[in-house]
């Protein structure tokens, strides 16, 4: 199910293959500003990126990532005919087209030389679960506080809620709509954030950068110094690498900086009666012109109105950075994707990667300011997305099954195996309607309208349905007034808390503190893949038909491998008839011929790896553990995978180990024992029992016999 989920998660909607070949964000210049003003640009001698930059949706000035140098020249005439191309392209982005990206997003920060950390941060990975919209949204942030945390706090805290209070579009990307509710919701946040300074007698401030994604399109916001750049391909839509991460990025900064000293920002401060003293610092003593809070300098000219713009994502797009100015400090744009990209590469996880990101800008690089970082990484063509729909993929992950399965159960279950008659015929294909189609495809149906982590919750709950359905049926004896009984039923319960806790509690970090989290962070997972969410209700509704036909699989099992014991075969019957159903539902769903075509040698590595462990070795081996232990005795297992993953995470990703995930696989473990412990007291009484009844039952026999008299002898 793990490789399912991994699958599934990355696949692509290919109806959109036509909304790929736009280009969203001036894709061959770095966008930021250091001089420049918005909406002004024309080019210079009729260069192309002039040309290019005419037909970008996004609302920016295009620099190169070096020293902020301006490369189109500015001129008032331009700006109304280039607002009039812009409301052309924002009516274009207001019809939203499904494009299935995965996210994956983590968050790393270290206080450098400061004594204290004041900045905050947002990982939000699918804010859309929290609420009944059903457009997928994304809210990642980095609030760079000064003179104090409590800005940054305060933002962290309203600022999304503020913006979606605003009107964020919750059904189509409207992008008119989607920058006003930004442009709202900042302003909205700096007023609330001044009174409370006001009341509380601090004087705080906090720029920020940030990146909400709505179904496929990027906004950007940003105040202040703090900087975001998105790594894009050099190689066209479509001509990707299976890894878009080995193919050549160039750094995009989506943001400008606001400073004093920057003409545009300059005369709005000398307007508004401040001044700018030779160090280039606002009244001598701020260097940004743009924050939240800052209330003593509110007068003479720093506001909190952020430059808000959008692009939207396609294939060529990897990740994107965002980063307070102390890492910026020390990592220009394209250090910091080459950086990046190298250790993706590696196969490390995103928050591997952050972490090490922060860790050279600290330790290696020298920065003295506070640093935080936030790696966003895309996932756009991988396994299922490569070509074969997951409709397809069950039929030949089957296949594989029973070609690996069929010659050893005929070669090596000669002998035992009983013979086959039409009603165990039945069984089986029962058995694969439960445990192989309707376990498969509902948990494909699931990831499709939920996300994977609910996902991996709802699995949880396997062992607790298996066990009331046992005892339904009277395959599992409950009897709560014997302590085996209890225990029983109290480590089931106990077991399931422990999964949860892991799946959706972090706590603070047991490996180095300084990377504890003082941003937010959607779940307890450090890495969240998130997708559009098509219908969250239904998906529930699928994953819970998943876990009731794994269920049923394994009560139904029980009398089944009791009645034909040779476990190959029929673990290679019920993957047979399983291929058999898959294939009447593919054959009847997915009619285009390209959707069943394996196009690369790894969409072919995938399907074999589903095919030999996940169906072959694995049913197989549940089927002889339920043969020995029960249908419980497996199930009460489930728990246990997701305090591997977590371990293998830790060891072989370099992920980060929390409590959340010590207590629960505590809990799981003690769970566990608890219910081996019950089962073991359970069979060793009901052996004595046996035993007892046995000799009493001989007993009473004896009891009956007459025994001859013998005569005595002469």
């Amino acid at each position: 199910m793990m490789a399912d989920s991994f699958l599934l998660e990355k696949r692509e909607d290919r109806n959109s293959d036509a909304n790929h070949k736009r280009e969203a964000a001036c894709s061959d210049l770095d966008i930021a500003s250091k001089k420049s003003k918005l909406h002004d640009l024309k080019p210079e001698n009729g260069e192309k990126s002039g040309e290019i930059l005419d037909q970008c949706p996004t609302e920016t000035d295009c620099l190169d990532d070096s020293n902020g140098q301006l490369v189109g020249s500015a001129e008032q005439k331009e700006g109304n005919r280039l607002e009039k191309k812009n409301d052309i392209c924002e009516e274009r982005n207001s019809i939203s087209s499904e494009l299935s990206i995965g996210i994956e997003a983590d968050a790393a920060e270290d206080k450098g030389s400061r004594h204290s950390m004041e900045d905050a941060w947002v990982v939000l990975t699918d804010t859309s679960l929290n609420s009944s919209q059903k457009l997928r949204c994304a809210h990642f942030a980095i609030f760079d506080g000064h003179g104090g945390r409590l800005a940054a706090e305060y933002a962290q805290k309203h600022l999304h809620s503020n913006v979606l209070s605003a009107g964020l579009p919750r059904e189509l990307v409207d992008v008119r709509a989607a920058k006003k509710s930004i442009l709202d919701g900042f302003r909205k946040t700096d007023e609330s954030l001044l009174q409370e300074s006001a009341a509380g007698g601090w004087q705080d401030g906090a720029t920020a950068v940030c990146i909400w994604v709505l179904g496929k399109t990027v906004f950007v916001a940003n105040i202040g110094d703090a900087k975001a750049v998105v790594a894009r391909s050099y190689v066209p839509d479509g001509s990707q690498s299976q890894s878009a991460r080995t193919d050549p990025l160039k750094a995009i900064v989506l943001t400008r900086e606001h400073k004093a000293i920057y003409p545009q920002e300059r005369a709005r401060i000398l307007k508004a009666g401040g001044s700018i003293s030779t160090n280039g610092r606002l009244q001598g003593r701020l260097e940004v012109s743009r924050a939240f809070g800052d209330r003593q300098f509110k007068k003479v000219g720093v506001i909190a109105t952020p430059d808000v713009h959008s692009f939207d994502l396609t294939e060529r797009d990897s990740f994107i950075i965002l980063g307070c100015d102390g890492l910026w400090g020390v990592f220009g744009p394209s250090d910091a994707v080459d950086f990046v990209q190298q250790h993706l590469k590696e196969g490390l996880s995103v928050t591997a990667v952050s972490r090490r990101l922060v860790k050279e800008a600290v330790r290696e690089r020298r920065c003295k300011d506070n640093c935080t970082a936030i790696v966003i990484a895309f996932k756009h063509k991988l396994a299922l997305n490569m070509g074969i729909s997951e409709v397809v993929y069950p039929v030949y992950r089957n296949i594989i099954a029973v070609l690996l399965l069929g010659p050893f159960a005929y070669f090596l279950e000669k002998k035992e195996r009983p013979q086959l008659t039409f009603a165990l015929l039945v069984q089986f294909f029962l058995l694969a309607l439960c445990g192989i189609t309707a376990n498969q495809g509902f948990y494909l149906l699931g990831l499709n309208n939920a996300s994977p982590t609910f996902a991996s919750a709802m699995q949880n709950a396997v062992p607790a349905i298996t066990f009331a359905m046992a005892a339904a049926l009277r395959l599992e004896h409950v009897n709560i007034s014997k302590r085996f009984g209890l225990a029983k039923v109290l480590g089931t319960i106990v077991s399931i808390g422990g999964a949860s806790i892991i799946t959706l509690y972090k706590g603070p970090p047991l490996l180095n503190q300084n990377d504890a989290p003082h941003g937010n962070s959607s779940s307890g997972e450090t890495i969240i893949s998130a997708k559009d969410v098509k219908n969250w209700t239904l998906g529930c509704v699928f994953l819970l038909g998943h876990c009731l036909s794994w269920a049923s699989w394994m009560v139904f099992q029980a009398p089944v491998v009791k009645k034909y014991p040779a476990k190959l075969t029929l673990t290679s019957y019920t993957c047979f008839f399983g291929l058999l159903q898959f294939l009447a539902i593919a054959a009847f769903v997915e009619t285009d011929v390209e959707h069943w075509k394996i196009k690369s040698t790894g969409e072919f590595l995938t399907i074999l790896y589903g095919g030999i462990v996940n169906s072959g070795i694995v049913i197989f081996l549940q089927t002889w553990c339920i043969h020995k232990g029960g249908p419980v005795f497996v199930a009460i297992f489930q728990p246990i995978q997701t305090v591997l993953v977590a371990i293998m995470a830790c060891l072989i990703l370099g992920d980060q180990l929390y409590s959340g995930g010590i207590i629960g696989a505590v809990l799981i473990t003690i769970g566990l024992y608890v219910v081996l412990w019950g089962k073991s007291e359970e069979r060793r009484v009901e052996r004595q029992d046996r035993e007892e009844s046995l000799t009493k039952s001989l007993l009473e026999e004896g009891g009956k016999t007459e025994i001859p008299v013998v005569p005595d002898l002469p």
